[in-house]
């Protein structure tokens, strides 16, 4: 889980270039870094499943976008949009969990 007092200003700056925030002030960062632990939360529960947001892939795309959706005051929206995705991605933890499982029976 993300720790606001040691995310690197890497994953900050990631995030900002996604959601193409180019000045850097500390209430613009103080939101981003909110918007982020919260996504993240967010994103856990709808998975199922705690995520590493930063690796490439299908999760960090679903990540940037929540997040996308969040800085423009639009997440009532989100879930609608991007249903296929959540379900896929939590199909594949599930099955993940399911072997996990079998493998120590």
């Amino acid at each position: 889980m993300m720790d606001r007092n040691k995310l690197p200003q890497s994953l900050v700056d990631q995030v900002k270039r996604y959601l193409n925030i180019t000045w850097s002030d500390t209430d613009t960062d103080a939101k981003v870094i909110d918007m982020m632990l919260d996504a993240e939360i967010a994103l856990n529960h709808k998975l199922g499943a705690e995520v590493d947001y930063f690796t490439p892939g299908q999760e960090r795309r679903l990540y940037l976008d929540y997040c996308s959706y969040a800085w423009n005051e639009c997440l009532n929206e989100f879930d609608g949009a991007y249903r296929a995705e959540i379900l896929q991605i939590r199909h594949k933890y599930e099955v993940a969990a399911a072997k996990e499982g079998a493998d120590e029976e």
